[in-house]
Formats: C-alpha cells, sequence, structure tokens
C-alpha cells in the first residue's frame, strides 16, 4: 500500500525547497532595462569613486580555491553590478593581508605572483638581518632550489609564507610573520617540509595553472572580468594623456559647468567629448554615461586633481632619485607674489648624472612652489629645510648655492646663503650672474646726466607710440620692429630699446613727422609739441653717437647673459665670459670713442645731420668782491667734454661694478682654475705647482685626498695632450671622458672635483623661468587655487620631457591602489 505524506511533512519539505531556490542569485540580478537616450546633457556628479568594503563582502567576478584546501575550484559571482561593492585590492606586501583573504582577493593575488624583495635588509638589535640566500635552499649534493613561497615584508620586516598566508588555517610562524633571524635555516626546512606546507603549495600550484590556462569552472567570467579591466585601464590612460595635455600648455581644467554635452564644461571633459568620437574606448565609456550603465566615470574634479597630483609626485620621485644618485647637488631658490598675494618660493636643483659608458647629464630640475609666509633669510631656509627633511636630502651634500641679489638671499650676516654656509660651509654661494649683469648695466644707466637723460628720451618714445593704437599704426607702417618699454628686471630690455634707434632711426623720425601732422590734423597741441620736442632732441650729433656707444656696450654684455642662462652652464664659462666682458669694456674704453664715432658719421650721413656738438652756456658766477677774478675761458673742447662727460663715467662705472660684483666670484674660480681649461692644467703642471692647489682644493671640500689627486692629475694631463687637439678642452669634457671611457675607478677623487665644479650653479634664470609658468597658471581667473595644485600642474607643465616619458602602467596601478575603487584597475 503507498503511503502518503502527511499535510506537515509536505509543508516541510516545500520550505525546504524554497530555502535551496533562495541560495541561487536571480536571473533579473544579471539583467538590465534598457535605457533609452534623451540627448540631454548628463551632468559629471561622481560621488563615490572611492568607498571602503571588507574583504567578507566582496562580490566581483573572481575564481579560486577554498580557505580550508578543498581542491575543488569555488565559482564567485562573475557579472560585477550596480549593487555589487567593488574588490578590496591588497598590495604586494604580505603583512597588509587580513586573516581570512576572500577568493576574489586570492585569485588577484596569485595572478600578479610573487615579488621577492632585494634590498639592504635592517638588523635587528642583535645586529642580525634577513638576507637573500634564504630565498635558496641548499641541498645535500650541493645543487640550490628557490623557494618561491618566501616572501620578505619591508612594512614589517618579517618574512612570510606566500601559500600559507593564503591558503593556511592554522597559526603557523611563517603564516602570522617570522623575524627571528637567529636559527632561521632551520626553521624554514622544518616549515617547507611540513604536511600544512605542502598542502597549502599544492593548492596554490592548482590555482596559478588554473589561471594561466584559463581551465577554470568559471572561465567565461574570468574572460569578462579581464576584459572589463582592460577597458578601465585604456581609459585612465586616454585621460592621462588629456591632463599631461592641458597641463604642458598652461590651461584651465573647469568650467562653469560640469555637464558633458555644454559648451561651458571645460577643457577636460571638452577633449573627452572630442577624443570620444575618434576613439572607440572614450566613445564606449560616454555610452555607458549617457546610457546610465555606470556610475563611475573618473571624470570628476577629485579624479582630475588625483591624476594631476599623481603625475606630479611621479615626475618629483623621478627627478629626486636623479639627484640622489648624483650624490652632489645645489640649490637655487627665488620668490615672488603670485595674482592672490602669496608669496611663492621656487625650489630648483641642480645635479650632475653621471653614466659609465655613456656620459654625463648636467640638469636643473623644478622641485615646486612653496608658500612662505616669513620672508626672512631664516624663514626662507627652515621653509627650505623643512621640504628637504620631506624628500631625505642630505643638506651636507650640497656643494653650491645661487640666488638673486635680495638682501634676504644674499646678505652676508642673516640672508639665506650666509646661514646656509653656517650648517655646511661646503655649499659655496655664488651670485647669480644674469642679476649681476642686469645691475651693470643699471650703474651704468646712472653714470652721468647724459645716459640718464638717454634713457628718458626712450622712454618718452615708446610712450608717445603706444598711447594709442592710431599712432601704433602710424609707427608700424614706417619701421618692420616696434620700440620696446623698459624694465629694471628684465635683462634684455634696454637692449630691445636700444636697437630699433641704432638700426632704423630713419624709419622712426619719419613715423615722428607722420604722427605730427596726425597731431595737428586732430587738434592735438600738446602731442605735436612732444613730438617737436623729440625730434628735436633726437636730430642732434650727440644723440646718434649715444645711441651707437650704448649699442656695442649693451650688446656684448647681452651676449654673455643669454650665454649664462643656459642650465648646463658652469662655473669655468662664467669665469670666462666675466673675463670677456671685463676685456671688452677695458678695450672699448682706449679704442670705443672713434669707432663709435665712425659708425655714427655714417648714421648721421643719411640723416643730414651736422656733426656738431650743441654748446651750452656755462654759468657764470657772480662776482661778490672786487678782488675776485672773472672765470678763466672754456678751453677744453666739446667733443672732449661730451667723452668726458658720458663716455668715460659710463665705461668706469661700468668696469668698477663688474669688477665689485663678481669679487665673490673670482675667489670661488681661483680654486678650480687649474682645472677649468686644459692649457691651464698643462701649464700648472709645468710650473710644478700642481701640488699647491690640490692642497687648496682638499682644504675647501675635503671630499678628497690631495695626493692621490696629484697622482692622478699627472697622469691625466698626458692624455690631455695626447687630446689636445680633439673635445678635451674644459672641464665638462674632461668628466665626460672619464665616464665614457668608464675610467672613473682609474681617476676617483678627479672625477669628485669635476663633479663638484659643474653641479654649482651660476644663474637663478631657471627660477625666473619658473616665474613665467607660475603666471601663466594662477592668473585673476584662477587665482583660488590651492597651493598644492599650483605646485603640481606647474610641475607637469616645466618638466613636460620627463613627464613623457612616464611609465603609464606603474601610475595605474598606484592610481588604484590608493583607494579602493569602483572598477578593477589591477
Amino acid at each position: 500500500m503507498k503511503k502518503v505524506k502527511s499535510g506537515a511533512a509536505k509543508r516541510r519539505e516545500a520550505a525546504a525547497a524554497r530555502e535551496v531556490i533562495t541560495k541561487y542569485p536571480k536571473l533579473t540580478q544579471f539583467l538590465k532595462p534598457a535605457v533609452q537616450a534623451d540627448g540631454e546633457s548628463v551632468a559629471i556628479t561622481e560621488t563615490n569613486n572611492d568607498v571602503t568594503a571588507n574583504a567578507e563582502n566582496d562580490s566581483v567576478s573572481c575564481f579560486g580555491l577554498s580557505a580550508e584546501g578543498d581542491s575543488n575550484m569555488a565559482i564567485c559571482e562573475c557579472i560585477p553590478t550596480a549593487t555589487t561593492l567593488p574588490l578590496l585590492f591588497l598590495s604586494d606586501d604580505p603583512s597588509d593581508w587580513p586573516e581570512n583573504v576572500s577568493d576574489a582577493q586570492r585569485c588577484d593575488i596569485v595572478e600578479r605572483g610573487v615579488k621577492q624583495i632585494e634590498i639592504d635588509f635592517p638588523h635587528n638589535q642583535e645586529r642580525r638581518r634577513f638576507s637573500v640566500t634564504y630565498y635558496k635552499r641548499q641541498m645535500k649534493n650541493g645543487e640550490t632550489i628557490v623557494r618561491s613561497w618566501l616572501v620578505y615584508s619591508m612594512k614589517s620586516n618579517k618574512v612570510f609564507c606566500f601559500c600559507c598566508k593564503l591558503f593556511g588555517i592554522s597559526d603557523s610562524p611563517f603564516r602570522q610573520g617570522m623575524n627571528t633571524w637567529e636559527g632561521l635555516s632551520k626553521k624554514l626546512n622544518d616549515h617547507e617540509t611540513g604536511s600544512t606546507h605542502l598542502r597549502c603549495f599544492e593548492q596554490w600550484m592548482t590555482l596559478r595553472k588554473g589561471i594561466m590556462n584559463q581551465t577554470t569552472i568559471d572561465e567565461h567570467q574570468y574572460k569578462l572580468l579581464q576584459k572589463e579591466r582592460k577597458f578601465w585601464r585604456a581609459v585612465l590612460e586616454r585621460l592621462l594623456d588629456i591632463t599631461l595635455f592641458l597641463s604642458a600648455r598652461n590651461l584651465g581644467f573647469r568650467g562653469s559647468q560640469e555637464v558633458i554635452g555644454s559648451k561651458n564644461n571645460g577643457n577636460f571633459l571638452g577633449l573627452f567629448e572630442l577624443m570620444a568620437k575618434y576613439d572607440s574606448v572614450l566613445d564606449e565609456l560616454l555610452r555607458r554615461i549617457q546610457k546610465k550603465e555606470t556610475n563611475e566615470h573618473y571624470l570628476s574634479n577629485d579624479t582630475q586633481n588625483e591624476l594631476i597630483e599623481l603625475l606630479a609626485k611621479e615626475i618629483e620621485a623621478e627627478n629626486l632619485s636623479k639627484v640622489k644618485k648624483a650624490k652632489y647637488f645645489s640649490i637655487i631658490l627665488d620668490c615672488t607674489p603670485d595674482v592672490s598675494h602669496k608669496e611663492q618660493m621656487s625650489i630648483i636643483l641642480r645635479s650632475v648624472v653621471c653614466i659609465p659608458g655613456t656620459g654625463i647629464n648636467i640638469s636643473e630640475n623644478f622641485f615646486g612652489y612653496l608658500k612662505v609666509d616669513d620672508t626672512t633669510g631664516k624663514g626662507l631656509l627652515d621653509a627650505f629645510l623643512d621640504q628637504t627633511k620631506k624628500w631625505e636630502l642630505n643638506i651636507l651634500d650640497c656643494r653650491g648655492q645661487s640666488y638673486d641679489n635680495g638682501a634676504n638671499m644674499k646678505g652676508k650676516a642673516k640672508g639665506v646663503q650666509a646661514r646656509l654656509l653656517q650648517m655646511n660651509p661646503k655649499a659655496l654661494y655664488v651670485p647669480c650672474a644674469n642679476h649681476s649683469l642686469n645691475l651693470v648695466i643699471v650703474d651704468g644707466a646712472k653714470s652721468s646726466n647724459s645716459a640718464i637723460t638717454f634713457f628718458g628720451v626712450l622712454s618718452r618714445l615708446y610712450t608717445l607710440f603706444s598711447s594709442s593704437p592710431a599712432r601704433w599704426h602710424i609707427l608700424k607702417s614706417c619701421i618692420p620692429i616696434s620700440v620696446k618699454p623698459q624694465s629694471d628686471t628684465r635683462w634684455e630690455s634696454r637692449i630691445n630699446c636700444v636697437k630699433p634707434l641704432r638700426y632704423h632711426l630713419k624709419e622712426i623720425l619719419e613715423a615722428l613727422e607722420k604722427l605730427e601732422v596726425y597731431a595737428l590734423e586732430k587738434r592735438d597741441g600738446a602731442t605735436a609739441t612732444e613730438v617737436c620736442s623729440l625730434m628735436e632732441y633726437m636730430m642732434t650729433w650727440p644723440f646718434i653717437l649715444s645711441i651707437v656707444i650704448w649699442y656695442d656696450v649693451l650688446y656684448q654684455i647681452n651676449k654673455s647673459s643669454k650665454l649664462l642662462q643656459s642650465s648646463t652652464t658652469s662655473l669655468d664659462v662664467l669665469d670666462s665670459e666675466i673675463k670677456a666682458t671685463y676685456t671688452f669694456l677695458q678695450q672699448y674704453r682706449e679704442t670705443g670713442f672713434s669707432d663709435a664715432h665712425m659708425k655714427a658719421s655714417e648714421i648721421a650721413e643719411v640723416l643730414d645731420i651736422a656733426k656738431i656738438f650743441p654748446e651750452v652756456r656755462s654759468r657764470q658766477k657772480k662776482m661778490i668782491h672786487s678782488y675776485e677774478c672773472a672765470d678763466e675761458a672754456h678751453t677744453i673742447q666739446l667733443e672732449q667734454k661730451f667723452k668726458v662727460d658720458f663716455f668715460l663715467p659710463l665705461l668706469d662705472m661700468s668696469m668698477g661694478s663688474v669688477k665689485e660684483r663678481f669679487e665673490q666670484v673670482s675667489s670661488i674660480t681661483e680654486l678650480y682654475d687649474f682645472l677649468y681649461r686644459s692649457e691651464n692644467l698643462i701649464q700648472i703642471c709645468k710650473e710644478n705647482s700642481l701640488s699647491l692647489y690640490c692642497k687648496n682644493l682638499q682644504a675647501k671640500l675635503g671630499d678628497i685626498d690631495s695626493d692621490d689627486l696629484e697622482m692622478e692629475l699627472k697622469r691625466f694631463v698626458i692624455v690631455v695632450q695626447e687630446k689636445e687637439s680633439t673635445h678635451m678642452k674644459s672641464a665638462h669634457d674632461f668628466l665626460n671622458y672619464i665616464y665614457k671611457e668608464e675610467l672613473q675607478e682609474t681617476y676617483p677623487n678627479l672625477a669628485i672635483v669635476l663633479r663638484i665644479i659643474l653641479t654649482s650653479p651660476v644663474t637663478v634664470a631657471s627660477a625666473e623661468r619658473s616665474f613665467s609658468k607660475l603666471k601663466l597658471i594662477k592668473t585673476f581667473h584662477r587665482s583660488t587655487m590651492v597651493d598644492d595644485r599650483l605646485s603640481s600642474l606647474a610641475m607637469l607643465s616645466i618638466e613636460n620631457d620627463v613627464a613623457r616619458k612616464l611609465n603609464y602602467e606603474e601610475i595605474i596601478n598606484k592610481f588604484a591602489s590608493m583607494k579602493v575603487r569602483h572598477k578593477s584597475f589591477l
């Protein structure tokens, strides 16, 4: 007889069936309703780019083995939905891994593989430490087997078993981390022969093989996950390119409306939309955003700031590693207020990187702006020293410093250079050569009343033509180049003022005549009077002669100034240029007046101007008493008077200024003079005075041995004489030859001295150029920019050559590991 189940039994079976069914995901979980694109703008309001999630809540596509050691593959969800939480990606350091690693995390770590670190491992209190020899197991027959499971943690200074940490459940020492180095070899042998380790190792190999061969149960889902990862990494690569493009051109990122489709959404979103028209990856992302298939797009302002900061840090790390590799460095500091009236200090570090077999590379790298509130010498130096501590730079390796001529920088008692010399006497101070040369010109412009009047006329000329577009049009219709304004801080401003008059004086006079006619037509009596006054003064022989003299002097000084502005210029070039400038001024004082007279005569003949010096009536002294005699007749010729009153004071003032302002540089160049050029070194060796120079170097630097340096130079001078016909002429050539031929072991002391010579800066032109970028980035419309963003954007703009060589793969990995991301990048 068939037994009939009772109603209670049937109800229990139905409840059990319903419970089983509820364990499986619904089909609707994997489907999404179609969203019609309405064609309207989509606002970029990414509010959950970064979240925190526990490992137990991970539901991202993955596969793996159970922690209990089950050999069956565990199937994970493979299609991420809007409701699933992101995978909490773990670093390669096992000390960061939680006790219960999820299947998704385990698969991700196994796919990346073991990272065995080889560094200078730290000692413990017993003066013991881990060694790379423990990575290999020594067999009795002499063979070695690699312990692929052994991992060292830099964070905790412990060693872990890779497979036991991921698959084990026991509290073995190598699962929790071992840092007892005494008897470590025996502990490793005991661990790797244990049954628990062997079981975990087998599970590790099985999972790794399944990932490599893609033979797991969820192979299709894994492929989907990998495809999604590649997509988001490709998206981030393009966003990094957009970031570099905008920063290199100092363009703004944001607009007034952060909305896709709006014409006011800024350059970043605008470029994204433009590239999406021609790029399939960004087109797919735009489609997902418009159809609301994703809430994460990494186009928000926060993500832009993260990309800018990440790129800047990578550039900083790259340049910092270059400075540390060079060991010796020099500092260049300069300050200026920005548009928001904050004092910004630009930091430039100069170093010489020597690559055996290749040669040397001298570079001055920008390291950002530093907002300073205390602009005294102490405040500026403290701000810089705080930054060097963050960079882990040893200030005792500083061998040079260069600033402008401000009192807070170059002050002999409380300036930055004086305070740094107290900390490090080897950091020799070199005043900025370009600022000093500019001050030489300023001093010459104030040497006499005629010089002051001359530049006053040039200022009047520029003001007259630049006061209205109509006047400027008259000027441009007569002359191919325009007149320039003057500036006490711009190094080329004065020669730019004089050059149009030197070569186009006739055309300028024609423009003044047209301007006079134009002013009379407009019934502008003041302008007509001003034009007549200028023409009357400019059509005189002394003015034409002054133009030629000033242009000859300014041309030579400007030529040296432009040469010294290069970031690769060293002390030997500075020494040569200053000596050449001083020699020119001496020679021009003797013969320059007659040469200028001949050149000015040619101009006067073209303009039909008489070569006559206007006679200035001298003031007669009133005789009060009867016994006073009348003044003697003025017997000095007018031309000689012009020479005495204008020409000689100009040259004497300029020569005195050069000698005074470069006196400190002379004391430094005398120390290295015998190594600047090949002829100096050969001459010193012939005079048998090499020992004295080497001892002076050792006393000043302390980085070398004078006796060894002397012996090296006696050998090296033979090489110099043999290669004298080639390019072995300067200190740069000497050091480049040593490292290109890999002779640094033969000439170690000489290489050190040459590196220090070439490390010393001669100008702050790099800092001045960084201020040009500052004005382009932080404008009136972007005055509220925070300091970190300003410094990062300037880094990307100035060091753009370094930025273009960065490895995007590493940057994306760091971006993914900075925070927990909704999307998988690793």
